[in-house]
């Protein structure tokens, strides 16, 4: 069985590692997991002005998909958007919600909608655009930071 508390560690540190494959800025882990009132989210750029607050979920199944639209009070990825905004705006910040299910590549869902080509999917209801990370990162080069 695994760990859910390592599973969710060993999310962070991939989404850790991604983000500065892809920004080159030294994104870290939160102390604590965001159990911090000072500090939302689970990456965080340290001694910079966050743009965005970013939570990362990793889960055994997907949890977008069709109960996005029936399910509105017990979907899991409606509850994760709704964490991620939540904390965002406590932070002053965009929300970002990185997840990832089994076997799958890595995802993110923000409010910034794409302009230069990213496939992405929508969701009215949310007002997210969900879109695979890396492809997010390399076509739309979100500023994670003013400074």
């Amino acid at each position: 069985m695994v760990d859910p508390r390592a599973k969710g560690a060993e999310g962070e540190r991939q989404v850790r590692d991604l983000l500065r494959k892809h920004t080159e800025l030294e994104f870290q882990r939160v102390p604590m997991s965001g159990a911090l009132d000072y500090m939302k989210g689970d990456i965080f750029l340290p001694n910079m002005h966050n743009n965005y607050c970013i939570e990362v979920k990793f889960y055994k199944d997907s949890h977008f998909n069709d109960k996005i639209l029936t399910a509105l009070k017990s979907n899991v990825f409606i509850r994760w958007w709704e964490q991620t905004t939540e904390q965002a705006k406590k932070a002053g910040a965009k929300p970002a919600l990185f997840f990832k299910y089994n076997r799958s590549k890595i995802f993110v869902a923000q409010r910034d909608e794409p302009e230069n080509g990213l496939n992405y999917m929508y969701v009215s209801h949310l007002g997210c655009y969900v879109s695979l990370a890396h492809e997010w990162l390399l076509l739309e080069n979100p500023g994670f930071t003013n400074g």
